[in-house]
């Protein structure tokens, strides 16, 4: 401090730089903080004398490069500041339980194919033919039931249980109804994160598929827009999972007919149309193609 008082500024910058360093060295964080204050306080000091007495080649005070209400250096550097701070009490405060997500715990690819090894699994699409037919026993009776986006319950048609729900992350449907994985599908990363910390219901899922899950053509099978050119529907990226996965004994699809016989979906969603960025014909070739046994309301990929 005594360079400070004979308005050795930059001595005295190099003396904190060197003393910061040392403390952060040595792990003495309360010591590093103070020192830190000081350094800032004398820079601070040192912006306003350069601001309040410009030399000859300064900006005009109150200019965009100034001092004056338009910001200026102390302006920008105590919006660095700020965001250093904040950046500094995160990492100080450790790790700490995401409130969002309730408990629930994060599911990788390897820890969702151990869940699923073994078990015989259905996966009900949203069409007007489940919605008219009766198998609701058949469809409870299989370990594992799959659901997609805004599927609509009738225990007779549809069954009641839920043990999957697997969403595109733009839709904010039945994101509040419990159960016990929920995969959340999504191409952009970002928008897929903003909507997990958006719509996810605390308590209302026990585990949730992690970004190894997130996008399966495209990112677990590598299947590039050049051989698929077409979006990729939820239901076509859960059998591509299971599929890739090859560890289910029993893998049925119930009522997929591609949209033929309409949408059966909660009311809210029946308002929307079916969407054409899919290429369903071609999801049905893929289907078709792979599928053991066929009848009118199943088709058996295992």
């Amino acid at each position: 401090m005594e360079l400070v008082a004979r308005g050795e500024l930059d001595g005295a910058h190099d003396r904190f730089a060197g003393a910061l360093l040392g403390l952060a060295d040595r792990g003495e964080w309360r010591e590093f903080q103070d020192a830190l204050g000081r350094t800032l306080d004398v820079s601070l000091h040192d912006l306003d004398s350069r601001v309040t007495t410009p030399g000859p080649d300064a900006p005009v005070a109150g200019g965009t490069d100034g001092g004056g209400t338009d910001g200026g250096p102390r302006a920008a550097l105590n919006a660095l500041l700020a965001h250093y701070a904040d950046l500094a009490r995160s990492r100080q405060r450790g790790p700490v339980e995401e409130p969002t997500f309730g408990g629930t715990k994060w599911l990788s690819l390897g820890e969702f194919r151990n869940r699923i090894a073994g078990k015989s699994v259905c996966l009900v699409a949203n069409s007007g033919r489940v919605g008219t037919g009766s198998l609701g026993a058949e469809i409870d009776a299989y370990d594992l039931v799959v659901r997609f986006n805004s599927y609509r319950i009738d225990p007779r048609a549809t069954g009641a249980r839920t043990d999957i729900h697997v969403t595109i992350h733009k839709h904010a449907f039945n994101w509040d109804q419990h159960v016990d994985t929920r995969l959340v599908f999504g191409g952009d990363v970002g928008a897929w994160r903003s909507s997990l910390r958006n719509r996810l219901v605390p308590g209302a899922q026990v585990h949730l598929g992690d970004d190894s899950l997130r996008w399966p053509l495209r990112e677990i099978g590598k299947v590039g827009p050049e051989e698929w050119p077409a979006i990729p529907t939820t239901g076509f990226n859960t059998l591509f999972l299971l599929d890739f996965l090859d560890v289910n004994p029993v893998i049925d699809l119930i009522g997929f007919d591609f949209y033929e016989s309409g949408a059966y979906r909660t009311s809210e969603a029946m308002r929307m149309p079916v969407t054409s960025v899919h290429e369903y014909a071609d999801e049905k070739t893929w289907v078709l193609d792979r599928a053991t046994k066929v009848t009118e309301h199943r088709i058996s990929l295992r």
